[in-house]
């Protein structure tokens, strides 16, 4: 994150994803208790003769070494071995979301500290503001000082179209000042242009120029976001694929950090669209 100090008490980003991770878990604690419940009862022995393996169902009351299962019921061998396995998962999933669950309500108490933290230094004036280092700023204060960071804009040429946003700014395509003017309404910060520097697979640096770069504030994270307006061209399509291969190589990836749109003469680039993108990433 340029040109801002890390703070000291972050979003708790992990938040979804332990949220995730418990609804996966309560759906296959769901799905191993009703194959539970419909399994055969007993257990499975399985013993090796003679360099053959053999199966034996044991019922839970025998004390025995339970009845031979003969090849052509093999599948109550499997039946009884996928019991076994189901059981074992299950416990260990109880477990796990035990633990997700106890977590879960830790972040959740960490995330109320960090508002409490911003709320704190928002009743201060804007003298004594200036004075404080706060350990999370508000995201009004962390928006304002992450736009001032000043860059070499890239130029247009002379005879270039230009495309004037609702923020002021100016734009290459009319599909960018959609984007542009979504990310103002939707009150996303964003870099027009902002330069990247890369590096090459034979270790040359490049320098680029994403199209946005853009500040998800909730979990105060960058995103660069690349509109590829002119699909239907073999050439254009071409150098889209290196470079994101290079951006790849930089550790820059589709959904984690870099945002993809794209268009051909047929198909436009529409508001609704890059409105549902925008939503998904960055508010």
């Amino acid at each position: 994150m340029q040109n801002i100090e890390k703070e000291l008490i972050s979003e708790q980003i992990i938040i979804p994803v332990l949220k995730t991770r418990i609804f996966e878990l309560s759906n296959l604690l769901a799905i191993k208790q009703k194959a539970l419940k419909a399994a055969p009862e007993g257990n499975l022995r399985i013993s090796k003769s003679n360099g053959v393996v053999q199966y034996y169902h044991k019922s839970t009351s025998e004390k025995n070494g339970g009845h031979y299962i003969l090849a052509k019921n093999k599948k109550l061998a499997q039946q009884l071995a996928q019991k076994e396995y189901d059981k074992k998962v299950l416990a260990a999933a109880n477990h796990e979301l035990k633990l997700l669950n106890r977590t879960l309500h830790q972040y959740e108490q960490l995330q109320i500290r960090s508002k409490i933290a911003e709320k704190i230094f928002s009743r201060f004036t804007k003298m004594r503001q200036k004075l404080i280092k706060p350990v999370r700023l508000t995201n009004e204060t962390f928006a304002a000082q992450w736009l001032s960071l000043s860059y070499e804009e890239k130029s247009f040429a002379e005879d270039a179209t230009k495309y004037a946003t609702a923020r002021g700014d100016f734009v290459r395509s009319k599909s960018e000042n959609i984007i542009a003017d979504t990310l103002y309404r939707l009150s996303i910060p964003y870099r027009y242009e902002f330069p990247l520097e890369l590096k090459t697979e034979d270790g040359r640096h490049i320098k680029l120029h994403p199209d946005f770069c853009c500040l998800n504030l909730r979990a105060r994270q960058e995103f660069y976001w690349e509109h590829f307006g002119m699909m239907d061209n073999s050439d254009y399509a071409e150098q889209v694929v290196g470079k994101l291969s290079l951006y790849a190589h930089n550790g820059i990836f589709p959904g984690r950090n870099l945002i993809i749109t794209t268009e051909t003469s047929k198909q436009p680039l529409s508001t609704k669209l890059v409105e549902k993108i925008i939503k998904e990433f960055l508010a």
